[in-house]
């Protein structure tokens, strides 16, 4: 009779995976393998402990007993979870959490997938326990003490798992961000128990503890308004008397620009003495974040700017050394101090 109800129950799943709704299709296929493997064993197991207990003792016979129920403790367990899974993995779930962005939606169901996972499995733990006799409250205080142990011993992996957390709610980052920290950047791919994977700018993938996140300040340029174009332009000391005038028309083709956003700070102003040169500052703010659109703005604006200081008869310094001739009287003040057994 058994047997024909698993039969039965694996036909009715068969059927609903093939004919039923999205989700309806969906829980019965993650109810397959919990009714055929669990159910099965748990039947079958009964089946051989009921001949087996007519053999043995009451001690024994109580243990098979137990074993008998923790099969099918198991098998439930496999069940719910299962189900749980597949429908916070739905459409329907996510219809129902009604966000935005599918990188933060992806996000909370994984989080949440965490959680009834380790509810499960902690129901599942105590069940089992109690199920061999241990009293409610040793349970309780054995588990209790098993954490604060665990936790001790596993202080990194619980402080990666913890961080895994934090990141979701505090969200510094998302996948598909790219981030920087300690020094090490790339694009994030995925945000898991312990590690955070992110994919380098030569395509190499880079695994990432998650305690780092907890203890590193995090760059995220992703999250950007605006980039930066900053530049020292180096000109010649004899072109000092030019300076102003390509300051100035320098700085009007910046307020100009369709690509600049006029609602940052725009400065152009002569701001250094160097030693082979008078530098002068161009400071502005592109609207687009995207790096090669960003590349190729800057090197549009560096090339007008070129334009514009060639036209005011300019031009850039370089490193040199300039000789001037001395006066006459020199060589005669050298050669006084020059000792008279010179050779």
């Amino acid at each position: 009779m058994g047997s024909l109800v698993l039969v039965g129950a694996w036909l009715c799943l068969q059927l609903l995976s093939r004919h039923g709704r999205n989700l309806g299709s969906n829980i019965s296929r993650s109810l397959r393998r919990p009714v055929l493997i669990g159910l099965g064993l748990t039947l079958y197991g009964t089946w051989i402990t009921h001949h087996i207990n007519q053999r043995v003792d009451v001690m024994e016979q109580q243990l098979l007993n137990r074993l008998a129920a923790s099969l099918v403790i198991v098998t439930i367990s496999w069940a719910v979870l299962n189900v749980g899974n597949t429908i916070l993995e739905s459409a329907s779930m996510r219809r129902w959490l009604q966000m935005d962005n599918e990188q933060d939606e992806a996000m909370l169901v994984n989080l949440l997938g965490r959680l009834y996972t380790i509810v499960a499995l902690l129901i599942t733990t105590a069940v089992l326990m109690v199920n061999f006799g241990i009293p409610s409250a040793a349970i309780a205080t054995l588990l209790g003490g098993a954490g604060i142990g665990f936790t001790f011993a596993t202080q990194q992996i619980s402080q990666n798992f913890l961080s895994g957390f934090m990141l979701f709610f505090n969200r510094p980052f998302k996948e598909g961000d790219w981030i920087n920290t300690d020094n090490l950047q790339g694009t994030v791919e995925s945000i898991g128990w312990y590690y955070t994977r992110i994919r380098t700018f030569d395509r190499r993938p880079l695994h990432i503890p998650n305690s780092i996140f907890a203890t590193k300040p995090i760059e995220n340029p992703g999250q950007m308004y605006n980039r930066r174009i900053l530049a020292n332009i180096s000109l010649r000391y004899e072109d000092i008397n030019k300076v102003a005038g390509i300051t100035h028309e320098v700085k009007k083709h910046l307020q100009h620009h369709p690509q600049i956003d006029q609602e940052q700070i725009i400065l152009v102003n002569f701001n250094q003495w160097d030693a082979s040169s008078i530098n002068m500052m161009v400071y502005c703010f592109t609207k687009t974040t995207v790096w090669a659109e960003w590349l190729e703005i800057q090197q549009s604006i560096f090339l007008d700017i070129a334009g514009i200081v060639r036209r005011s008869g300019a031009d850039f310094a370089f490193n040199c050394m300039t000789l001037y001739p001395a006066s006459s009287s020199t060589p005669k003040q050298w050669t006084a101090l020059i000792p008279q057994d010179a050779s």
